[in-house]
Parts: structure tokens; sequence; C-alpha cells
């Protein structure tokens, strides 16, 4: 029978040397030790669930890979850049390769990323990870409250290749977009970009309809958005589905320039219309079936 201690010892090796002169204390104790330092300590948590957040059938390499980096992202999103993580991992495979493979998927990002793994936990029950990611601002904190009006809204990339992903997965169609879908892009070397001149910024992990709204709420503004401008993967419903790990962000039109020259895509501006946000193509108001991911629902 496989037990807690067979598991544990599978992230030894991933663990065993990351003290430094921030990380004083690392894995092995009840607790990490970070030292305080005159930098902001960033930190968010995220939760991925079998079945809601990657399919049953999933490698465990990936489902590891793929916590981790929507954890990541949430990083990128405040302007900041990842120094180290823990994670809670429960799951009911009694296979030590599985926890083996799924090791391997947490070295893949670490070793990517450049961060350090500085503890964690395990227990038994249905799959689910719990990563705690912890950075530092690259300048200034990005929060969704700045938007102001007559600001730009920009994108960094495309939407809805996370969702072409997930379903050539389920189709079992080998593409590019599998990668996408499992591997997914923190976006930091955007986030470093803007964050001299973004407004406020957010990442599209919920949807466009549902992030951007947020920024909007907290803001006390509304948006106006050209869907004509938006680059779509698969159709319209790209726009709420959410998967995409790239950032949403505001800035002063006199950085527009700037911020188109750096590849991000124009596809509206910030109005005074608090809360409501309108998307427009050929200049024709439309409307979405969802606002957007919940996984409530």
């Amino acid at each position: 029978m496989i037990s807690e201690s067979d598991i544990l010892d599978c992230f030894q090796h991933l663990v065993k040397d990351v003290s430094d002169d921030v990380i004083l204390v690392g894995s092995g104790d009840d607790a990490a030790v970070v030292k305080a330092q005159k930098k902001d300590l960033v930190h968010s948590l995220d939760i991925s669930k079998v079945g809601t957040h990657f399919p049953e059938d999933s490698p465990a390499e990936d489902i590891a890979y793929r916590s981790v980096a929507v954890a990541l992202s949430d990083l990128a999103a405040m302007g900041a850049y990842p120094s180290f993580i823990s994670i809670g991992l429960t799951a009911n495979i009694t296979e030590i390769s599985w926890y083996k493979n799924f090791t391997k998927g947490i070295e893949k990002i670490l070793n990517e990323y450049q961060i350090k793994l500085i503890g964690g936990d395990v227990t038994f029950g249905e799959i689910n990870i719990c990563v705690n990611v912890f950075g530092y601002p690259y300048d200034k904190i990005i929060t969704r409250s700045g938007a102001k009006i007559n600001d730009s809204i920009f994108l960094t990339g495309p939407l809805g290749k996370g969702r072409k992903g997930l379903m050539d997965w389920k189709t079992n169609k080998k593409s590019s977009y599998v990668s996408t879908f499992f591997n997914p892009i923190a976006q930091f070397i955007n986030s470093e970009k803007i964050v001299k001149y973004a407004t406020s910024c957010i990442d599209i992990s919920d949807g466009l309809v549902k992030d951007l709204g947020s920024i909007c709420k907290l803001s006390g503004v509304g948006a106006d958005i050209n869907v004509d401008m938006i680059t779509i993967t698969n159709d319209i419903d790209d726009i709420c589905y959410g998967d995409d790990y790239e950032l949403c962000f505001t800035c002063n039109k006199k950085h527009d320039d700037l911020a188109e020259e750096q590849g991000f895509i124009k596809i509206g501006f910030i109005t005074d219309k608090v809360g409501k946000v309108e998307f427009k193509k050929n200049n024709k108001s439309i409307n979405f079936k969802t606002d957007g991911w919940d996984s409530f629902e």
C-alpha cells in the first residue's frame, strides 16, 4: 500500500537545497521561513480540481505543470515576477509512478521560470492541487482598480487557444493547441513591458467578458469593445470562454504607439458608463451566452 511518506519522497530532490539569503528555512519543518525585504512580497493562491480544471485522464506531468502555470499567471497580472511556490496535493492514485510523473511536471516549470519549491502537503482524496505563488513587483503593482475614462484597452495576444487545445485533447486530435492548454505561458515578459505605463491589468483566465467586467467594476468605469479587433481562434464564444492566460490591460492613450510597437492589440477604450461593458461587431452591440467561467456552474 502506498504511503504519504512514499509520495513526499518523490519531491525531496526538488526542495532539499533551496535555503539561501531569502528562504531561510525550506521544506522539512512545519512552515517555511522567508526573510522580509524592502520589496513588497506578492502572493496568490490557485486551486485546480480534476474534472473541473483538467480532464480526468490528463497525464500527471501535465496536471502538475498546468496547475502551477495558471497560479503564476496571477502574479504576471499584478506586474510581479515569481520567486517561490508551495503546493498542496490531494490525490487518490495508488501507483507511485503517477507521483513521480507529477514531480516531473513540477520540476519542468520550476526550471523554466527559475523559481523554487519551498514545501507543501499531500493527503488522500479526489485529485486537486492548491498552489501558493510568491513574487516581487517589477516596478509598481498593477491592480484592477486603476482604469481611467478614455484609457485604451489592450490584449497581449489572441483568445481561444486553450479552448481549442481542450477540444483537440477530448477528440484525440494532435495539435500544438493541446500543449497550449496543458502548458499555458504566464505572461511575465509582457508584464514587465507594460508595468511602467499600464493603469490596470487582469489575466483573462475566466474570459474577457467577465474579467474586463472586473476591471470596470473595481475602477468605477465602463468599456466599449470592438470585437472585430480581437484575434480569436475558434468562434465568437472565445471572448467569454476563458482558459486564456493572456493579459488585458488599460493605459493612457498617449502610450498607444508604444503598446502597439510591443505587439499588443488595442480592442477598445474605457468609458464613463459605470459597470457597463459593451461589445460591438460591425458597430452593432452583441451579447454572449455566458458571462464567463465559473467553477460552480
